[in-house]
């Protein structure tokens, strides 16, 4: 699978984002939009996104996490900037920890890393076969997978309280990374509900492990109504490892990289510019 690079700026340092479950990378062209003159910016679109993969290939996240290792290697001994958003925030930890030297800074958007009280609780269900995060699957598998055309398929997730803070040059970017022609008329959905609900199914419950290990600038950014990274994640990350530095923004929730994008893509390019 090749990059989705934002811009061509083959002097400027490579900063690669990992984009969260069901978000493909053009979902977050006004995030990256105030970094684009200092960095070359490029996405791996994650396996859901490829051609005829299967979702039951996925055990845990270390798959998608490899698959990044992998996209890196043509790039060479260059170091990088990771940032990642949700899922790719810990697909880019992982990465990152697995071969530290092809990173420079790690940027980490609420990345999914929930309570540890709950994480225990989800192990013990996986451990009794009980299926965890129920809701989230089930959302998935109801998506809606067709529309007349773009303008429709804006419109429908325009009403849906998800997307109610988004403004809409970013929902129009969503809408034509999530869509594409179908063969039979109109548009569909190209990144598939099995897959989407398969990540969901197969979050790692041991990620609170990894945090001492990590030794590189990082930044964490949060949003402060998220119900994902959480205060409690914050304050579990903070004394497992003083050394990451940590930013909320205020008024956002989970989905901060769409809700608030300019603000996080200042963030961003404070906090490399501080440490280099």
């Amino acid at each position: 699978m090749k990059f989705h690079k934002f811009n061509s700026n083959p002097e400027k340092p490579i900063l690669h984002l990992a984009h969260a479950n069901g978000f493909p990378p053009l979902t977050y062209r006004q995030m990256v939009h105030p970094l684009l003159e200092f960095f070359q910016v490029m996405a791996m679109p994650a396996r859901p996104l490829w051609p005829g993969s299967n979702p039951r290939e996925l055990k845990d996240w270390s798959l998608l996490s490899d698959d990044l290792l992998e996209a890196l290697q043509p790039l060479g001994r260059q170091k990088i900037i990771g940032v990642g958003h949700s899922l790719g925030g810990v697909l880019t930890l992982y990465a990152a920890l697995k071969e530290p030297v092809r990173f420079s800074h790690l940027i980490l958007i609420d990345p999914t890393m929930l309570p540890p009280d709950l994480l225990r609780r989800i192990r013990w269900m996986k451990w009794l076969r009980w299926e965890a995060r129920q809701d989230l699957v089930k959302g998935a598998l109801r998506r809606r997978r067709h529309w007349d055309n773009r303008e429709a398929a804006f419109e429908s997730f325009k009403g849906k309280p998800l997307f109610r803070f988004w403004k809409d040059e970013v929902l129009r970017d969503y809408v034509e990374s999530m869509t594409a022609p179908d063969s039979k008329g109109g548009v569909r959905l190209v990144y598939p509900p099995e897959w989407e609900a398969r990540i969901y199914k197969t979050i790692p419950t041991d990620v609170w492990k990894l945090v001492k290990k990590l030794q590189l600038p990082t930044l964490v950014i949060r949003g402060e109504n998220s119900d994902t990274f959480t205060a409690e994640s914050e304050k579990t990350f903070k004394e497992l490892n003083p050394l990451v530095w940590f930013e909320t923004v205020s008024g956002a929730g989970h989905l901060v990289p769409f809700e608030k994008p300019e603000e996080t893509g200042r963030l961003i390019l404070s906090f490399v510019r501080r440490q280099t």
